[in-house]
């Protein structure tokens, strides 16, 4: 959908006078954009659940390290974002996760890791496998560039059905596996993950597996592991992680890859260069470096959050998956379009139809005010429903 300058000075809250806000840089309810809807408007009083955001945006460090790259020493938007601001971050990251900065690749959000690795590992002869469904990002591309897609449904869990990936991963250019995955919610265990992994590598050895972690920040099993340890072990293993999640920056586009230094130089030779702003690169480091309570605390507020929204559900006899992140997959018993714009007439919205699964609705959490609010309209919507069926 075409928006003009004033709807999309309106969308974003921002103008002439327009103040820095944590909403802004968070981007709630803006990656419906891209799905051919236009956004809440900054001062609708709608409830965006349908673009899986931290609903309270970044923390005061990243405000801060914005305003510093704006203010009057900073000249931040008027320089090019070279290696002044690449290798700091890089450095950042490798040193919270015990890497070099050779292991690290930065990118416009996760988004642009997954575009590239897709490109790099794909083609016709040399398939892309995922779950259905899963995020799109990976097999929308291949189908762009030309390269063969092998879709895997998922087990009755709405897990990931491993038994069935290690067999039509068999051969292929690359292996999308999205842990917790996006849009059910779900998480393999990392007992199991290991195992599958493990056996994948030496099965089809070809093959590379991007592991992505977007949501790793919002699990609560207090066992879960991350994959890096094993991507640095074998070059064939790629995790993406970004911030765009629980540290609230989905609007300044920032995700990374940390890989062996072999397949981050492979990866390099296809990334596009200067994707991201140097007031992008300083918020980042601000994010990386900031105290590790804001994580916790967006964590435990996210649970408490979570629990509320499940138990709603549940108690009305909707079926509702083990979820690890910061959105519920519902099964709301009646077609998805016909409850989202129900839903969004009443000032909700929730998240696209992600086929085959065509009655389970993705809702993203928002604070739990927002949540306390919203599950009034989902009551009154399904049970308007539920008469309608009578």
């Amino acid at each position: 959908m075409a928006l003009s300058r004033r709807s999309f000075v309106k969308a974003v809250g921002v103008g002439a006078g327009g103040a820095l806000s944590s909403s802004f840089i968070s981007a709630r309810g803006r990656e419906a954009w891209r799905w051919g809807e236009e956004p809440p408007s900054a001062d609708s009083s709608e409830i965006p659940l349908s673009s899986n955001e931290n609903p309270l945006g970044p923390g005061d460090a990243v405000l801060d390290a914005i305003r510093k790259g704006l203010g009057p020493e900073g000249a931040l938007p008027g320089r090019y974002p070279g290696d002044y601001y690449r290798d700091p971050i890089a450095e950042a990251i490798a040193g919270k996760f015990g890497v070099q900065p050779e292991n690290v690749l930065v990118g416009a959000g996760s988004t642009q890791i997954l575009v590239t690795a897709t490109q790099v590992y794909t083609s016709k002869d040399s398939p892309l496998v995922g779950s259905l469904p899963t995020y799109e990002e990976c097999a929308g591309y291949a189908a762009v560039i030309g390269s063969r897609v092998k879709a895997v449904p998922l087990d009755s869990r709405y897990k990931m059905d491993l038994g069935r990936t290690l067999h039509a991963a068999k051969g292929a250019g690359m292996l999308f596996y999205c842990n917790p995955n996006n849009p059910v919610a779900t998480m393999v265990s990392t007992s199991d993950t290991k195992n599958f992994l493990s056996r994948m590598l030496k099965y089809s050895p070809e093959t590379h597996i991007l592991v992505d972690e977007a949501y790793i920040d919002y699990v609560n099993d207090p066992g879960h592991e991350t994959m890096i340890p094993l991507a640095m072990a074998d070059p064939r293993v790629i995790v993406a992680r970004t911030f765009s999640k629980a540290y609230g920056m989905a609007g300044l586009r920032v995700g990374y890859a940390i890989a062996h230094a072999d397949t981050i130089k492979e990866l390099s030779a296809w990334h596009m260069g200067n994707s991201i702003s140097g007031l992008s690169f300083a918020a980042a480091i601000a994010a990386i470096e900031q105290d590790s309570s804001f994580i916790e605390n967006e964590r435990a507020r996210n649970t408490k959050v979570r629990e509320f929204t499940t138990d709603f559900f549940r108690k009305r006899g909707h079926g509702v998956t083990d979820s690890q992140t910061n959105f519920l997959f519902v099964d709301v018993g009646m077609p998805i379009e016909e409850f989202r714009e129900a839903c969004k007439k009443r000032g909700v919205r929730v998240g696209r139809p992600f086929p085959p699964l065509w009655t389970h609705c993705r809702i993203s959490l928002g604070t739990m005010q927002e949540m306390q609010r919203a599950t009034k309209v989902f009551a009154e919507v399904l049970g308007a429903a539920r008469k309608s069926a009578a």
